[in-house]
């Protein structure tokens, strides 16, 4: 009896060694993933090209005019009827407003066209100022730089749609091909 128990004890034993084993082997695995549930995916090049650009968007031109006069709107002084569809040549002076309906502006003809290849979404600084930060592609990037070194402390204006989107005063040569505007208007 002895002798069988020996035996059954070193099976148990022996038994007990491999659930040991196996279950240290069962932390090693990778986990179990279901199935995807679309068709199966598709094999990637192994090419190293570089991932593709994100698609370019295009921006109409951002027409540039000096100020020659602006002053807050008031019940006597009202915006005048300007909209998108009034032509204007860039010869022409321009009398109108800002997008808000809260100044009234007179401009010059205008001095430059600038192409911008991005526009950064308004960032809010405080409660009531916002950034926003236009990238100019490389000619207008030199042109403007040019314009600013012989504009400081002019007063212009960047129009969209015959209405004033911003206006500000040079305050330096921008040489960087970013105009970065804080403005009031998100």
């Amino acid at each position: 009896m002895i002798p069988h128990r020996i035996r059954v004890s070193n099976a148990v034993a022996w038994l007990g060694s491999i659930g040991v084993l196996a279950a240290l082997m069962s932390g090693c695995r990778q986990t179990h993933r279901p199935a995807p549930s679309g068709p199966p995916p598709t094999k990637a090049p192994t090419t190293s090209a570089a991932p593709a650009p994100p698609p370019m968007v295009k921006i109409a031109p951002l027409p540039v005019r000096p100020v020659t006069k602006s002053h807050p709107t008031t019940p006597a002084t009202t915006c005048p009827e300007m909209g998108p569809n009034v032509p204007v040549a860039p010869t022409d002076v321009l009398d109108t407003c800002d997008i808000g309906r809260t100044t009234v502006y007179a401009l010059g003809p205008e001095t430059l066209q600038l192409a911008l290849i991005h526009v950064d979404p308004p960032r809010a600084l405080t409660a009531d100022f916002y950034e926003v930060t236009l990238v100019l592609d490389s000619p207008s990037a030199a042109a403007w730089a040019s314009f600013t070194a012989a504009h400081v402390q002019d007063h212009v204006a960047f129009i969209r749609d015959n209405l004033v989107l911003e206006a500000p005063i040079i305050e330096e040569q921008v040489a960087s091909g970013r105009i970065v505007l804080t403005t009031q208007t998100a």
